[in-house]
Parts: C-alpha cells; structure tokens; sequence
C-alpha cells in the first residue's frame, strides 16, 4: 500500500478542463447490477471458546460463488467526487476442519456460512481531467462487517459448530489510484481503479486490496444511460482477536459483474 501513497505524491499536480465526460463539471452517475462473486480461503490458528464450545484448529474454506446485488454512485463538481459503492454477499462452502473442536480431533469434513458486506465511502480527486481521460486520487473508509462466520465440523457420527465472527464491523481507511478514458466514436468508455490499505483495527491487524476494471457503453442518441461490464477482485487479510476468536486468515473474492448506469 505504501506504492500508492508514493504515486499520490508523484501525480500531485492537478488539471481539470470542462467538457461532456462522465467526470466533467458538475455530475453524477450511479449505477446497480449483479456481481457473480467467488469466494474463499482459509483461517490458521482459530482458536477460543464460543458458546461453551472450545475451537483450535485449521479451517480451509473451498471456493464457491452467489450472485449479489452490486451498486455505486459518485456525485461531484470536477476536479472532486463523493463516492458511494457497496454490496452484500452471504454463500455456503465446503471444506476441512483440522485440530479440535468440542469432541472432533484431527481431521474433519467442514462447513463454512459466510455472510458479509462491503461497503465504501469515499471521496476522489483528479489530480489529471480532461474530456477525453482522467487520472484520480481516492480517499476514503471501507466498512467490512461480519454478519456471519460460522462452521460446522463433521466426523462419523460426531457434528459440533462453531461461531468466528458473528455481528462485527472492520473499518479500514483506504487510499487508490483509478482512471477513465473516453474512446471517440464508439460509446465505449473504459476505467479501473485499485485501492486498499493495511491498518490496526483494535485487535486486528486487517489488510485489503481491491482492484477493479470496467467497460460502459453508451448507445448512440442517448447520453444518460449506460451498460457496464467489469472485473471486481478483493483479497482481505485479517490477524487477530475477534469476539472470542483468535484468527490469523484471508478471504479471496473475484468475479465478473454486468450493470445499468445512469449519468448526469
């Protein structure tokens, strides 16, 4: 993260010119759509006591994918931007379970509910703005909350549950780097941006990336309405005590995502 607070420095002189783009002079665009998420990974070392039942072990969580509702907004007077953007994701997966839990040792058949959400609020600057491009810094807080992290760990004839995170926000401050480009004649506008950042929240050390690539596209005669497609990857990290749970784990999520939007 520390590369893109090096290239905020870098782009720091800024260049804003009027014109009919979706991030020139006074505008706003919002957009909704669905986003084919896949999600997985794993937690090392889960360990405490939940509920009366004693974790320590290894959980490994398999890949598996829901679509969810995507959106976003970005209201602003060039060269700066408020930005709005969330979604929510809830899917079951399959996977194991090594160490004890309860009466289950050693090796055991898991399932994992992950249920969460992430949204941002934000703020952008341009630092380069131009009819045709634009290059941009964003500043901003992600909210990650934890609705619910929970497990189930079979073996023969034994089952016993167990509760991560249930209920459990993670604020982390971001910083990133995006940019637009207008292709003439075509209606196709093209953008991405990466973000993320480490930080200390109380006893988590958090760590996230989120990159994410798009194509609009505007048909001929009309200059409000617009059809995305993009690419949307996020690797969380999180080392620490949560509830009553010692956790040292990472989600991966990736997927494609396929959206109307609305500029003014």
């Amino acid at each position: 993260m520390q590369r893109l607070a090096l290239l905020a420095l870098i782009l720091a002189p800024s260049c804003a010119i009027p014109g009919d783009a979706a991030w020139s002079d006074l505008h706003a665009n919002a957009y909704g759509g669905i986003y084919n998420l896949s999600a997985g990974g794993g937690v090392n070392d889960v360990s405490g006591t939940v509920g009366g039942v004693t974790a320590s072990g290894d959980l490994s969580i398999k890949d598996s994918s829901e679509s969810n509702f995507l959106y976003g907004a970005r209201v602003g007077f060039a060269p700066v931007e408020l930005i709005l953007s969330g979604f929510s994701h809830e899917s079951t997966h399959g996977g194991d379970f090594t160490g004890t839990l309860g009466p289950i040792t050693g090796v055991a058949d898991a399932e994992t509910h992950l249920e969460f959400g992430l949204q941002r609020i934000g703020v952008g600057f341009d630092v380069l703005n131009t009819p045709i491009a634009r290059v941009g810094l964003i500043f901003g807080v992600d909210f990650f909350t934890f609705d619910d992290f929970s497990f189930t760990a079979s073996q023969g004839a034994l089952s016993e549950s167990y509760t991560i995170v249930d209920n459990e926000d993670v604020p982390i401050p971001i910083i990133g780097v995006r940019g637009d480009v207008a292709l003439p004649l075509t209606g196709l506008r093209a953008g991405g941006e990466i973000s993320g950042f480490q930080a200390d929240v109380e006893d988590v050390e958090a760590e996230l990336l989120d990159l994410d690539v798009h194509l609009a596209w505007e048909p001929a005669g009309n200059d409000w309405v617009e059809f995305i497609v993009g690419y949307r990857m996020i690797e969380f990290k999180f080392d620490g005590e949560i509830d009553d749970s010692n956790i040292d784990g990472s989600l991966d999520m990736d997927g494609l995502y396929f959206a109307i939007g609305f500029v003014f």
